[in-house]
């Protein structure tokens, strides 16, 4: 697949027409099978510019996959972005690659953010063995040479750690800083554009990419519109996810576990309280039954207060609860509609003594999950 991206055109007084339309002849003979253009459509988020834009890069022969930038944002702009080039959150898929666009403007400024829901969105969106291309405005890493190095995305971390985790094959596709520029963090490549035709060009002309996509590796080339070409390199993409960023993940996660039996009046009460007393304070359990009893079960109250464990009462399991769990552990084999992660062999005690076995039983259980969860 060949790419050509693009960002701030900056329609408006910023905005060089002879540039833009030149690039657009060139990229016209490129043929290229997507045209991206990663925001600053216009300058101040007013109709009359996006209406310009529209009208000039609709002489691209290319089909157009544009999002949103900080300048988009001003003045309640994005009405106008969405009018004449769709939704500022956006996705295009075919055999071999995913292409997201995420919309990491805020209304009038110039900081970005991607935000959770986002960031759940694309972890949802892309797909294993392809090439899973994002698209956003603000950058994730500092750009070299631009009077400002530092991040504007807010969450630029957080983001960072999710492309790594799930874009598998992942390449990132930014602007802002009017400075083309490559690297490399763990096994996303990070790829900006300059500015294809604002008279504030940082660089000895106005330029676009070029990207050439291939089954194992991207190649990468810097278009001046009056300069010509610059060849930046080829690049392997490596799709594995560094062990390393999996622990840190892990351990600064919070997790559920669920305990489900059929009563949730004893052994999953049990369970419940002691895992709470003994996780660390990012897990967290509750327990809940199939068809639960309207009250604890008496032996479990006695002994619990000897224990100084704080048992909740039964609770129906719900759908809600099951989505929402990291973690499930059936005390009952048969859960029907339920893919529990582990079954737990330990019968209702019937009286004080087999009552304390079973304690410990589960108190063993508990601190071997808590030790599974922390270090798997």
């Amino acid at each position: 697949m060949k790419i050509v991206h693009i960002s701030d055109v900056h329609f408006g007084f910023e905005h060089l027409r002879d540039k833009a339309e030149k690039a657009i002849r060139q990229i016209n003979e490129m043929e290229p099978d997507i045209v991206i253009l990663t925001g600053d459509i216009g300058l101040w988020g007013i109709h009359h510019e996006f209406r310009e834009a529209y009208d000039v890069l609709s002489s691209l022969r290319s089909d157009l996959f544009a999002i949103p930038g900080n300048h988009d944002a001003r003045n309640d702009g994005l009405k106008y972005f969405e009018l004449y080039f769709g939704r500022p959150r956006k996705s295009l898929k075919t055999d071999n690659v995913v292409i997201l666009g995420v919309n990491s403007t805020l209304p009038d400024t110039d900081d970005g953010y991607i935000g959770p829901h986002q960031r759940e969105w694309v972890a949802k969106m892309v797909r294993k063995n392809c090439i899973n291309i994002i698209a956003m405005h603000h950058h994730v890493v500092p750009v070299p040479h631009t009077g400002r190095n530092m991040n504007v995305l807010i969450d630029a971390a957080e983001t960072v750690e999710a492309l790594t985790l799930h874009c598998h094959g992942g390449i990132v596709l930014a602007g802002h800083r009017h400075v083309p520029y490559s690297t490399k963090l763990l096994r996303t490549h990070i790829i900006h554009a300059g500015s294809l035709s604002s008279y504030k060009v940082l660089m000895p002309d106005n330029n676009y990419n070029i990207i050439e996509v291939g089954e194992e590796s991207i190649s990468l080339r810097l278009r001046f519109v009056d300069l010509g070409e610059v060849d930046i390199g080829t690049f392997t993409l490596k799709p594995e996810t560094p062990e390393s960023l999996l622990r840190y993940h892990r351990l600064t996660s919070t997790m559920k576990v669920l305990f489900v039996s059929k009563k949730d009046s004893c052994r999953t009460k049990l369970a419940e309280a002691i895992f709470n007393r003994f996780s660390p304070h990012n897990m967290h359990a509750i327990s809940a039954g199939t068809e639960p009893g309207e009250k604890l079960n008496s032996i479990a109250v006695e002994m619990a207060e000897k224990f100084n464990l704080e048992l909740t009462k039964p609770r129906k399991l719900t759908v809600e609860m099951v989505e929402d769990a990291d973690y499930i552990v059936s005390f009952d084999e048969d859960v029907e509609g339920i893919d529990v992660n582990e079954i737990w062999k330990i019968e209702v005690p019937e009286s004080e003594n087999e009552f304390g076995m079973v304690l410990q039983k589960i108190q063993e259980n508990v601190k071997h999950l808590v030790r599974q969860l922390l270090m798997t």
